[in-house]
């Protein structure tokens, strides 16, 4: 096989409450990693694109979406957010694992990558041929469990390091399909303004995004305390073009 040409993000299980339930919900804490991971690539020029399936009815039925969705193309990397569950609400940290089929060198720097960053327990890579995500469709794909939902210490760690769990994915991913992420977080590429209408005009554009979920309102935070970057919001205007078509 080719080397893959994009990334194909997409967020396990087919709606809110649809997949593994503790202190947290797995579909909303898989769709906030995933889709924070693929602004970070589309704000880095890495060509990507997102999906949820919000058509299906059951777990049979969102596992066969989901494959004919990746299968209408041979060209991407596919990448399944998800979190996984032990059953009872614990203290302990359980950790983080990358499924596989046939992916396990990238699987490994995927999983090493997040806890590198983080406080999170290394569960590795593990190879799974029983999952159509990963074994029936024809492009390469992986399959993230970012922390377990019944762990409070996995959900405190998620949420402590968030945003550079989400870079150092964001980062190995790219690499993986040939581009580069380079860290801009620096006080220089701070966005900064001449007058305020052009401030105001640009906090209302944002604003509007949110309004229609085409972005999340995390951004518009960000903005407003003056800490989004100019990549940040050339990033931003794609994922909204995109989201808006």
């Amino acid at each position: 096989m080719t080397k893959p040409q994009e990334i194909e993000f997409h967020v396990g299980h087919y709606g809110d409450g649809t997949g593994a339930r503790g202190i947290v919900d797995e579909v909303q804490y898989a769709r906030k990693f995933i889709k924070r991971i693929y602004e970070i690539c589309i704000a880095n020029g890495v060509p990507s694109t997102y999906y949820e399936d919000k058509i299906s009815k059951s777990q049979t039925q969102n596992i066969n979406h989901l494959v004919a969705h990746h299968n209408q193309d041979r060209n991407g990397f596919i990448v399944s957010g998800h979190l996984n569950s032990s059953g009872t609400v614990t203290e302990q940290g359980i950790g983080v694992e990358v499924l596989y089929y046939d992916q396990l060198a990238v699987a490994k720097k995927v999983v090493d990558a997040i806890c590198n960053v983080s406080d999170m327990k290394n569960r590795g890579p593990k190879k799974r041929t029983d999952l159509g995500v990963l074994a029936a469709t024809y492009e390469p794909a992986i399959l993230i469990e970012f922390g377990f939902v019944n762990s409070r210490t996995d959900v405190a760690w998620m949420d402590k390091y968030f945003e550079e769990i989400c870079r150092a994915v964001a980062k190995v991913l790219a690499t993986h399909i040939g581009y580069t992420i380079i860290q801009t977080e620096k006080e220089d590429d701070k966005m900064k303004f001449t007058n305020e209408t052009t401030k105001a005009s640009v906090r209302d554009y944002l604003k509007q995004a949110v309004d229609k979920k085409l972005i999340d309102k995390m951004w518009l935070d960000k903005f407003d305390k003056g800490e989004m970057t100019t990549g940040d919001y050339e990033g931003l205007k794609l994922i909204i073009a995109q989201r808006s078509a």
